[in-house]
């Protein structure tokens, strides 16, 4: 912003003129970008639609199975900003192709206090309620607590599962 404030030589003998030139032509790009990608209607413009700035997760078996249980397996869309550029890094592109789909936040002097965000859930099962719940929170940027105490992990288990080794 700074260049653009304090415009100087870098935009032609007439500073004042180039800059406000270069403006123009970079809101005019858009607008004809977001005209050529969405519509010329500007009410049909939606951050995060199918064509413009979202994440979708496709599971790889969602070409091999009917629509129905695709519709189970793949998730999205959602809105997801960022891009390649941003600590949110999202990819390049309108569909998030990249980024960290899990982070953590830890305070080793309260490990009770970690936090977390993972798209899209804990579970590879689609029937699961773990299977997709973590999604939107993730494209959200949301997190989530991460406990370690005993006391915290069964103050919010849902099932238990005990194995044991038979005689």
């Amino acid at each position: 912003m700074d260049w653009v404030v304090e415009h100087d030589s870098r935009f032609g003998p007439n500073p004042s003129q180039g800059r406000d030139q270069l403006l123009v032509d970079a809101f005019n790009d858009g607008i004809g970008y977001l005209e050529k990608t969405l519509g010329e209607d500007s009410n049909n413009w939606q951050y995060g639609q199918e064509k413009f700035k979202h994440t979708y997760m496709a599971h790889s078996l969602g070409e091999l199975v009917n629509e129905a249980v695709k519709a189970k397996l793949d998730l999205g869309p959602l809105p997801r900003g960022g891009n390649a550029y941003t600590p949110g890094s999202s990819g390049g592109n309108n569909r998030q192709s990249s980024g960290a789909s899990f982070r953590m936040i830890v305070n080793t002097g309260d490990w009770d206090a970690a936090v977390a965000t993972n798209g899209p859930g804990q579970s590879g099962n689609p029937e699961s309620p773990f299977y997709s719940n973590l999604f939107e929170p993730w494209a959200k940027d949301r997190y989530f607590p991460v406990y370690y105490s005993r006391r915290k992990i069964d103050s919010v288990a849902v099932d238990r599962v005990v194995l044991s080794v038979g005689d």
